[in-house]
């Protein structure tokens, strides 16, 4: 059985180029999770915003289209199969903090103060 000493073949998906810019290989095929990650801040943010008192529901006019298209974009990034699961769960879970953000920032200052009782008892004791 003869054999082959030539050079080996790259296969196609590790051949250089095709690529948009040379430190965005790893985004690029993976922009509807980006887009999912930016729905999700901007829904976050808006929220926060128009929101007037702290414990207050959102007004669901702004909150629900925002999840809503940020569900969307997950979905895209899902149905591409972009392997993106990270950008995609980090934007849905700001999106759905933002349709409970009075909750959720009770919840993440309850949070932060056990934490630094936590810290401060570890060096206490």
């Amino acid at each position: 059985m003869p054999v082959d000493d030539g050079p080996l073949i790259k296969p196609a998906h590790l051949a250089p180029g095709g690529h948009a810019a040379p430190g965005a290989g790893w985004l690029v095929p993976r922009i509807a999770g980006l887009a999912t990650l930016a729905l999700g801040l901007i829904a976050f943010v808006l929220v926060a915003v128009t929101q007037r008192q702290v414990l207050d529901q959102p007004d669901w006019r702004i909150s629900v289209p925002c999840f809503v298209a940020t569900a969307i974009a997950a979905a895209g990034s899902l149905a591409r199969r972009e392997h993106a699961h990270a950008l995609v769960l980090g934007g849905l879970g700001l999106a759905a903090a933002a349709l409970v953000l009075g909750w959720f920032m009770l919840l993440a200052i309850v949070i932060a103060a056990l934490i630094a009782v936590i810290l401060v008892l570890h060096a206490v004791l």
